[in-house]
């Protein structure tokens, strides 16, 4: 029996060195084959049948898996092909491998990875095992599934990959290695996952209905485990370094324009608007440490803001190391690779900017989630982020149309007039109400920030309610104003038109051509042009610019005015706009439509209560009203009217009891 042993012994020796040196274990449908690619055998390939419950005998046909949507690849000049497999990959640890970790004398490539026996029942597995409660999960606040411990296929790839067992370390044996530093693949930054799995994208999930992910469907590259789970080899085929011949990552098929990923991710806007970030032909270079090698943003695509592994550990696998939430958006959209140049709006001094370090925001926010926006705690931080506004996977070019917002703003969800949230805003105003509406944490509540000193005599900062179409008065923004009665409209405005909250609130730069939107702006209240508050400010057209977009300068000046004293007040008197009017509205809750009409809602830092103390405007119809206040050292008795019902204002003289009558002026 021995010399039977020894003779079987000392013929399966002769066959091995007879056999080609690129013997390499390689996929082929649903079994394992050994192939000899550098020099073909004469005989077909001997099938190795996968043992019983060997998971790997529903890997995907990697052969065929080629994504039909992914557009053809080619090996850039200068990088090595290595379509024969495993050797010359980096996955090839043997002797003559061409990475940094190689063995002292090991020629086997697949040893190190696979064993043919003493493996365990249904294990083809050479790598020792670690335990799965070792390593921390993913985990975000807007993930619909959950994921699991590391399953065994899994774990095989982590036990190189976390850092913490070294290639020669096997089941079967130490094989001697040689290495440039630690021979662990842990001990190089590019290979290295680590045991915090909060970084990477997650294994152990499953796509359950109602989410934003998918089943691949039948002829997708991307594929699930047999219990339909995510794993390391959902994207990544160990055998084959370049499939995806640009990141040579050993991904189970090209990567252009995130084919793969979309096997399993559906992104709303994404494919059919198409996102601006699918779209884009700039260039990326390395943003955002991003360093697939495709040329643009769009066949970067996913990547271009996502890393795989290496990830925030926050959650959403965001590129991480960032100072502030919107740095990542910053890293683009600051001239470089973005034409518009964001990153120096947010720094002016109004402005959307998040704070350095963790600003508050969650992805997750909603009116009932846990965390809640709008807020509901007047001490609540408040937060304004890029993502607060805008949606990246479906943000693109597109004006705003009527019930259509700017392609800017698609995709992202509201706030609509009855306070209640809309998954996709229709409306700008809708995006502005997050914060702007029924947070209980706005600071304008809390009075002027110095040096501002315009303080209201009614003070309900809910613009949800200010703009609401039951409002006594308000800019039309929800709808058209009550006021048919507006001849200082420049065209092609009139009194049945509508307007938006960025019509005012924007960037300074956006009549230049610059940045749109409310981004950055040197003047305060993030407004679009001046607006001066302050009383005594000699009237010009540059001191009240933002008045003057809509309404005529001329014609408010002039007896053409519906308000035939505007003149007498802001040029005359010096006082501002702002000392009569609130530019937003006045909330039913607060005012009334005979004492607040015509946006009427007094700057009590300037206007005061009059001798009788009143302070109060009285419309008496059209182009006619009263007002008993005192402002500027003048009393305004109760009966100084002004318009059809007596054409004078009445005013008291300073230190005389005595009213004089101004003269009649005609309406025109």
């Amino acid at each position: 029996m021995k010399r039977s042993i020894l003779v079987l012994a000392l013929l399966a020796r002769v066959a091995s060195a007879a056999a080609p040196a690129s013997t390499e274990l390689e996929p082929r449908g649903q079994a394992w084959t050994v192939s000899a690619p550098a020099t073909p055998a004469p005989a077909a390939p001997a099938q190795v049948a996968p043992a019983a419950g060997d998971r790997r005998a529903v890997a995907p046909p990697f052969e065929a898996a080629k994504h039909p949507s992914a557009p053809a690849a080619t090996v850039p000049p200068g990088l090595p092909s290595t379509s024969q497999g495993v050797r010359g990959s980096k996955h090839d640890f043997s002797k003559t491998g061409p990475g940094p970790i190689k063995a002292v004398s090991e020629s086997d490539t697949c040893k190190f990875c696979h064993i043919s026996h003493r493996a365990g029942a249904g294990v083809l597995g050479n790598r020792p095992d670690s335990h799965p409660t070792s390593y921390q999960r993913y985990r975000s606040s807007t993930m619909e599934s959950t994921s699991g411990a590391p399953p065994p296929a899994t774990r095989m790839c982590l036990s190189c990959h976390d850092g913490t067992i070294a290639v020669g370390q096997t089941r079967a044996d130490r094989l001697a290695m040689r290495a440039t530093g630690d021979s662990r693949p842990g001990g190089f930054a590019k290979t290295s996952i680590g045991t915090d799995l909060r970084r990477t994208h997650p294994v152990a999930v499953r796509a359950l209905p109602g989410m934003k992910l998918r089943a691949p469907p039948p002829g997708a590259a991307a594929r699930l485990s047999a219990g339909g789970q995510v794993e390391c080899t959902s994207c990544h085929d160990p055998h084959r370094e370049d499939r995806d011949p640009v990141q040579h990552k050993f991904l189970v098929a090209s990567n252009r324009q995130s084919a793969l990923c979309l096997d399993c991710h559906t992104l709303d806007g994404w494919l059919s608007n198409p996102s601006a970030h699918r779209s884009s032909t700039r260039p990326p270079g390395s943003i955002n440490g991003s360093a697939t090698g495709y040329g643009t943003v769009g066949d970067n695509a996913c990547a271009s803001c996502h890393k795989q592994h290496g990830a925030d550990e926050r959650g959403r696998l965001l590129a991480g190391g960032q100072i502030s939430d919107d740095k990542l958006c910053l890293g683009c959209h600051d001239g470089r690779v973005a034409r518009v140049d964001i990153a120096r709006e947010v720094v002016k001094p109004g402005a959307h900017a998040a704070a350095p370090g963790d600003s508050g925001h969650d992805a997750a926010e909603s009116p009932s989630g846990r965390v809640r926006l709008p807020e509901v705690i007047a001490t609540a931080r408040r937060h304004a982020t890029c993502v607060d506004c805008h949606n990246p996977h479906a943000a693109y070019s597109r004006s705003a149309q009527p019930a259509l917002v700017a392609g800017a703003l698609d995709g992202v969800w509201g706030i609509d007039r009855n306070g209640l949230r809309v998954d996709k805003a229709r409306q700008e105003y809708e995006v502005c109400f997050k914060c702007h509406g029924d947070s209980a944490n706005q600071p304008q509540a809390r009075g002027p920030q110095p040096p501002e000193t315009l303080r209201r005599a009614l003070t309900d900062v809910n613009l949800r309610r200010a703009f609401d179409l039951s409002a006594p008065s308000s800019h039309p923004v929800e709808g058209p104003g009550r006021n048919l009665d507006v001849p200082s409209l420049i065209a092609p405005l009139t009194a049945a038109s509508t307007i938006t909250c960025s019509d005012c609130h924007s960037s300074d730069t956006t009549p230049s051509g610059g940045a749109r939107g409310p981004h950055g702006s040197v003047y305060p209240h993030l407004l679009e042009r001046n607006l001066s508050t302050l009383d005594r400010t000699p009237e010009s057209p540059q001191v009240y610019a933002l008045c003057y977009k809509c309404h005529s300068r001329d014609v408010l000046l002039s007896d053409r005015s519906a308000f035939q004293l505007h003149r007498k007040h802001v040029v005359d008197q010096s006082a501002p706009c702002t000392a009569c009017h609130a530019s937003h509205g006045v909330t039913v809750q607060q005012g009334t439509a005979t004492n607040n009409a015509h946006l009427v809602n007094f700057d009590v830092s300037i206007v005061h209560a009059s001798s009788q103390g009143l302070l109060q405007y009285t419309t008496r119809g059209a182009r006619s009203g009263s007002c008993a206040l005192s402002c500027h050292g003048k009393d305004h008795a109760g009966s100084s009217d002004y318009g059809v019902a007596t054409s004078a204002l009445r005013v008291r003289v300073p230190g005389s009891h005595r009213a004089v009558a101004a003269p009649p002026r005609p309406r025109k």
